[in-house]
């Protein structure tokens, strides 16, 4: 199916609870979606309502291929619109619980779903933190992510894994994908690795669709 075309799909917005805050959730939901596999997105440091094109247009292309995409506004934790390094190394723990609790509410929603995890930038770190320690998590695409720095979470679950990363990316660089990359293959895993040659941390719209096909593929081999 070409990542552009597909199934129609409609978007609602639900609320669920992590700690004390009322957490915001946007459902697109093709129309065949009895036995479809959830997805759940999470953006960048930017937030949705800065990247809301870019990232909400994904998480639509996705539902468009058949699957319950989930697109998770986890700033509303913290109140945060935007977040530098400060916020990053304060909240990142209130992030990864909320993505956590989205994931069991997903589950209660669709319990014989299958459920991956796209995440892009800090949500594509975010998403791998919470794939090596939650069983509920059948496989996850990372773009743009790296540790960065920060230390590696113990794993205790390595699902399939797919990088996809620009060479060029001077935001996140690409050892610090390969850096999570190295992790996952020594606790046992076999991660998949992309490389875009001539794309940035932004990527082009060409490369945006390519993101889509890739991503599809890889969901549909371990999610159905």
């Amino acid at each position: 199916m070409h990542p552009l075309k597909g199934v129609k799909s409609s978007r609602d917005q639900d609320r669920f609870t992590s700690g004390p805050h009322d957490i915001r959730i946007e459902t697109f939901t093709p129309g065949n979606a009895a036995n479809s596999p959830s997805l759940l997105v999470l953006h960048s440091a930017t937030g949705v309502p800065h990247a809301n094109r870019f990232i909400a247009g994904l998480a639509e292309l996705f539902a468009r291929q058949g699957f319950v995409t989930h697109l998770l506004h986890y700033f509303d934790r913290t109140g945060t619109a935007f977040a530098d390094e400060a916020a990053i190394a304060q909240s990142s723990a209130l992030w990864l619980q909320t993505v956590d609790d989205a994931i069991g509410w997903i589950h209660t929603k669709r319990p014989a779903a299958r459920i991956g995890l796209f995440g892009y930038s800090l949500g594509a770190h975010l998403a791998a933190s919470q794939s090596v320690r939650d069983s509920r998590v059948g496989a996850a695409v990372v773009l743009a992510g790296g540790l960065e720095g920060r230390p590696c979470p113990r794993a205790s679950h390595v699902p399939p894994f797919l990088f996809l990363h620009g060479a060029r990316d001077t935001r996140v660089l690409m050892s610090d994908a390969r850096q999570w990359e190295l992790a996952l293959t020594a606790a046992g895993g076999k991660p998949e690795f992309h490389v875009y040659p001539d794309e940035e941390h932004i990527l082009s719209l060409p490369c945006y669709a390519d993101v889509v096909r890739r991503g599809t593929e890889f969901f549909r081999r371990h999610l159905l």
